[in-house]
């Protein structure tokens, strides 16, 4: 929406926040044939190689990730955009990429064989899938404030009554087991909110990537 010069709706104006349901397990993997095994490594790798590096990205999310870690640690990478992250990891495998940030699961079966290496995860806390693999901020990065979230939203000016209902609905069936596993199955953590909540998770993430997409220039088609 973003990166378009005309959207067809107003995120913050067009919908009625009614309840976060969780954050998206996303992975920065980088390939193997990188001597560093380490974010910080990689990054000392990069600013001794620059602009010999690249990374990719799948959408607009990894994109703004990458413009943050890009300013915060001075690194100078080759961009290549992708529509995707199905045709994103290919080249990644492929060594044609360094890095790239990764939200599907057959990433993470890759990464145990092997064949991709990951660095970091953006979460609050580890995930169960790779548990041995640091957060962003474990990993020195808190700078990457990016994040990659669902949530569930209703037609504008929906009466309040009807609101709290349905959170009341969703928060609980976020409680039961078998939710819970198919959201992990899925890729995501789980995590209800108020409806207030996901207004404010949701306004203050425009803020931000208006922000990143007008100081980095990026291109709004």
């Amino acid at each position: 929406m973003l990166l378009r010069k005309s959207p067809p709706y107003d995120p913050t104006k067009d919908f009625t926040p009614i309840s976060m349901l969780g954050r998206a397990t996303l992975f920065l993997y980088s390939h193997p044939s990188v001597p560093a095994k380490t974010l910080s490594g990689f990054i000392a790798h990069a600013k001794a190689n620059p602009g010999k590096l690249v990374y990719g990205t799948g959408n607009a999310i990894s994109m703004l990730l990458h413009v943050q870690i890009a300013r915060a640690t001075d690194t100078k990478l080759l961009h290549v955009p992708y529509k995707g992250e199905g045709p994103m990891t290919p080249d990644l495998l492929a060594g044609r990429l360094h890095l790239a940030f990764i939200s599907t699961l057959s990433a993470i079966s890759l990464a145990r064989e092997g064949k991709l290496r990951p660095l970091a995860v953006l979460l609050q806390n580890r995930s169960t899938l790779l548990p041995d693999v640091p957060t962003i901020d474990e990993a020195g990065l808190p700078q990457a404030t990016v994040r990659h979230w669902a949530g569930v939203f209703g037609p504008a000016n929906m009466p309040r009554e009807i609101v709290q209902r349905l959170n009341k609905e969703i928060v609980t069936a976020l409680k039961r087991p078998e939710v819970l596993d198919k959201l992990l199955s899925y890729g995501y953590v789980v995590e209800g909110s108020t409806p207030e909540g996901l207004a404010t998770i949701n306004r203050d993430d425009l803020v931000l990537w208006r922000r990143l997409v007008k100081e980095a220039g990026i291109p709004v088609e």
